[in-house]
């Protein structure tokens, strides 16, 4: 949706709106419509909801206060190390190895005459879904995971381990006897285990809005706090999504988290970090003058958190001891000819301690503490008995030989995350950098830069949104009514949103299978939400056996398509939000019927009847009625839909390019039909906001608003990019997709609340063009409706060109709640340039703002002046093959 507005004096700005409002239709029988009246009803025609006190709405404030972004320049932040800064020099074209390659070839060893104190730290990353289903994952693997670590935790004292995930961390718990429980509880207590991070989920960072991630923390710590306190995180860990954002600072900052370790950063950036030393940094919001927000953070050198990269630059000799690979006596032969893990011994102790301590002192030297932790585990580790005997008897004797070789200088012992920053604390932070911005976008090696996952499977991305949103509606009304709604069904929905945030849910990087049980139990959760919604109305309402049957649907992006409805009706409609809202409502009503609105004083509401379109086909036996609605804040009211003469509704007028309608439709509304040769520039809206769309092409000319024209053409663009749902690395120049062999098919639809182009391709792809009139500029917008052919292979792209200048920049947010600018670089390719776009992104010059709000999370980018491109869909994933 885009919309124009001048803001503050100073900015004509192109801007979408968007809102929430929950409605609930009432059906009567049919054979009561003329004796029930709901007489008790009419008392609770408009309830404002018993809340805080309000201060009362004042528009125009409110209007500057959201408009006037406030957008700090870099230099407002006196943070040591600025990203934006560091990557305009940064040679983005080092080649890089790979995996199985040595970085860092010229590294030097920490010398011997430097102490060093080396952690080790056994870990196991279980994703809560990826190539098997979250609860499959948890049968198969790690159950035996945490059971087998726990029973190895017990038998020997000085071992410890972490872990992460409270998703799974709970099945498991539910399982075991009150005596397992207290065990776990002691070993907590002793420091042996600990919970790090302690979220529902590992959560993405891209694609996420805050709102999700705080919730999917609040699950996991609460969860903590109710059954083991003990083990209640002191440090963050990310070491496995996608690139990272600094909100999941700020929210391991609120939680009380005092560290935190990464991961996957771009490998040109991490290597600047690494030969500067500076790996251990203090992340700091880009709002944060004064370092109240900073965050001591970790980030792991090298390209993977996995054993074979943590143990020092070289993964050959990493491999070398990775003693799971014994498993039934075995040997594992490693990257490189003639390497191989090998039993730890009496006569090969000292040959092996001395390889590993290489590997570990170099690591060190791209520390500035003299201290280094080593991860010990991988994905779904510690899964067989053996394993964690393995890793303990072959480690113990290296230990044993390093810390008794004083001229070593070197102490290492089994430890926690939390235990290696307290060591960095206990030594002084006065040498460790603060740092701001984002690491966006990331990359392993050479171009291959994971930009696909911004916009990958998108209707799953949509179903997050819709379920965040009625999960917050009926938090807000489960307050009222907490007494009576079942709250077990309530955590469920919440649990089930904190559980797609993990970093393959919500990315759509998953197997086809798990991505289809991912969205079962999202919209298992969106039901419960809408079910324990309708609950609270009726108590609210004091009204429950008239309401039958119930039926309840969300209205999502200001409007929405309910059920065709085939008589009266009452339309109770919700607005939990803290803020008076007006908005449009559409609902749909047989063709043979002629509705009207009243609302709370039973006077009609402004409306318009217009055809029903949908994929760009006339529908024969409905048709819409749009109205608006003005609601209070956090209110409830009742609007009637009641028979109405003929003639006492608003009929909206068509124009049709290049097709026609059936006689029946002609019959119900004032329609034209152009012909080629009555070919223009097809103007949609009025005087004060409007489009032109080219009557040939069907796409996108100019917007005009108040009388200022400016450039506003669209592209439709196909990249050939198949390299999988992670990755966007597109082949050549994209392909213009909106390339007809015939003109498209265009209805304009004109009336007093919106004016709509819906126009439909050949090549299955229609676009609707809505123009909404809420009366008066400042609260117009346009909205567009796309929808694709799921068959066209590759990355779908929508291009605006402006006539901003830009000057390379473009603007996106970090998670709905800040706002991150980002550079042009030549130097990358194009897949560098895009950026996460969680719900917003905007182009700029010192006049003209042109900004983007989208109903889920995409791909975007500015690759020439005056240009914002979205990715629509990543097409390039198969659904029989791998992800």
């Amino acid at each position: 949706m885009i919309a124009m507005r001048r803001t503050c004096g100073k900015w004509l700005s192109l801007l979408i709106i968007c809102s929430t409002i929950f409605v609930m239709t009432v059906h009567y029988r049919s054979q009561d419509i003329e004796q029930v009246h709901m007489e008790n009803l009419h008392t609770s025609d408009y309830i404002k909801l018993p809340r805080l006190n309000r201060p009362k709405s004042d528009s125009s404030k409110r209007k500057a206060s959201v408009t006037c972004m406030d957008i700090k320049p870099a230099s407002y932040n006196k943070a040591d190390i600025q990203i934006s800064s560091l990557v305009e020099d940064l040679d983005f074209h080092l080649d890089h190895g790979g995996h199985n390659e040595s970085s860092f070839p010229d590294l030097k060893p920490l010398p011997n005459s430097e102490s060093l104190r080396v952690f080790l730290i056994p870990h196991s990353h279980c994703d809560p879904g990826w190539l098997e289903t979250y609860t499959k994952y948890y049968e198969n693997k790690v159950r035996y995971i945490l059971s087998w670590l726990y029973i190895f935790a017990m038998e020997h004292r000085d071992f410890k381990y972490i872990y992460a995930e409270v998703s799974f961390f709970k099945l498991w718990w539910e399982e075991q006897e009150a005596d397992i429980r207290e065990d776990m509880r002691m070993l907590a207590r002793e420091g042996r285990f600990e919970f790090v991070q302690g979220g529902w989920v590992q959560t993405d960072e891209a694609n996420t809005h805050y709102f999700a991630m705080f919730n999917e923390m609040l699950d996991g710590h609460d969860w903590l706090k109710k059954n083991i306190p003990e083990a209640i995180p002191k440090s963050g860990w990310a070491i496995d999504p996608f690139g990272l954002s600094p909100m999941m600072s700020h929210v391991n900052k609120l939680f009380g988290l005092t560290g935190m370790h990464i991961q996957r950063v771009h490998y040109s950036v991490k290597n600047h970090l690494a030969e500067t030393r500076n790996l251990d940094f203090r992340w700091r919001q880009s709002w944060d003058g004064e370092g109240e927000t900073d965050m001591l953070t970790h980030l792991g050198p090298f390209v993977s958190y996995g054993q074979q990269h943590s143990c020092g630059p070289d993964p050959d000799v990493c491999c070398m001891f990775n003693f799971m690979a014994l498993r039934n006596g075995g040997f594992r032969q490693c990257f490189k000819n003639g390497s191989y893990t090998v039993p730890i011994t009496q006569e090969n102790v000292a040959e092996r301690s001395l390889k590993i301590l290489e590997q570990w002192r170099l690591k060190a030297a791209l520390h500035s503490t003299n201290a280094v932790f080593i991860e010990l585990g991988n994905d779904f580790t510690y899964a067989l008995k053996e394993d964690s005997h393995l890793m303990y008897d072959n480690y113990k004797p290296i230990m044993e030989y390093i810390n008794s070789q004083s001229h070593l200088n070197t102490k290492v012992s089994w430890g926690t995350l939390s235990e290696y920053f307290d060591h960095v604390r206990d030594h002084g932070t006065d040498r460790v950098p603060s740092l701001t911005g984002d690491f966006f976008t990331y990359s392993d090696r050479q171009a291959d830069y994971w930009s696909g996952y911004y916009t990958s499977r998108p209707f799953y991305k949509n179903m997050d949104r819709v379920l965040e949103s009625a999960l917050r509606r009926t938090e807000i009304l489960y307050s009222f009514y907490r007494s009576h709604l079942k709250l077990g069904a309530f955590e469920m929905a919440r649990n089930t949103l904190s559980l797609f945030q993990h970093h393959d849910g919500i990315t759509g990087t998953a197997k086809p299978f798990v991505v289809n049980d991912y969205g079962a139990r999202l919209f298992n959760a969106y039901k419960t939400c809408n079910e324990l919604t309708v609950l609270a109305i009726q108590y609210l309402l004091k009204e429950r056996s008239p309401f039958f049957p119930i039926s309840s649907r969300l209205a999502f992006n200001t409007v929405e398509k309910f059920e065709v409805l085939g008589g009266p009706s009452d339309l109770v409609l919700v607005n939990t939000l803290a803020r008076d809202l007006e908005s449009l409502q559409i609902i749909a009503i047989k063709n043979n019927h002629t509705l009207q609105v009243l609302g709370v004083d039973e006077k009609p509401l402004q409306q318009q009847t217009e055809p029903r379109i949908e994929y760009g086909v006339f529908h024969q036996n409905s048709k819409y009625i749009v109205y608006l609605v003005s609601l209070p804040s956090v209110s409830i009211q009742t609007h009637k839909l009641i028979a109405a003469a003929s003639g006492t509704t608003t009929i909206s007028r068509l124009d049709l390019y290049n097709h026609d309608m059936s006689a029946d439709l002609q019959g119900m509304y004032y329609s034209r039909v152009h012909s080629e040769e009555d070919c223009r520039d097809i103007i949609v809206g009025l005087e004060t906001l409007n489009i032109a769309l080219d009557c040939k092409t069907g796409q996108l000319l100019r917007l005009t608003q108040n009388g200022v024209t400016h450039r506003l053409e669209q592209e439709i663009l196909l990249y050939n990019n198949t390299a999988g749902a992670y990755l966007f690395r597109p082949v050549g120049a994209p392909e213009q997709q909106i390339v007809e062999t015939s003109r498209p098919r265009i209805t304009v639809i004109r009336g007093p609340l919106r004016h709509k182009a819906v126009v439909k391709f050949d090549k299955n792809i229609v676009i609707s063009y809505i123009v909404n009139l809420l009366g008066g500029t400042d609260n117009s917008y346009i909205e567009l409706e796309i929808l694709t052919d799921l068959r066209l292979i590759g990355d779908l792209s929508m291009r605006f060109k402006t006539d901003i200048s830009s000057g390379g920049s473009l603007f996106t947010d970090l998670n709905g709640h800040t706002i991150q600018q980002h550079k042009y670089k030549e130097k990358l390719k194009i897949q560098g340039n895009f950026f996460p776009m969680p719900s917003q992104a905007f182009i700029q010059d010192s006049k003209v703002r042109f900004s983007i709000l989208s109903s889920e999370p995409h791909g975007v980018a500015s690759l020439q002046e005056g240009y914002l491109e979205i990715i629509l869909d990543n097409y390039s994933y198969f659904p029989t093959q791998d992800t």
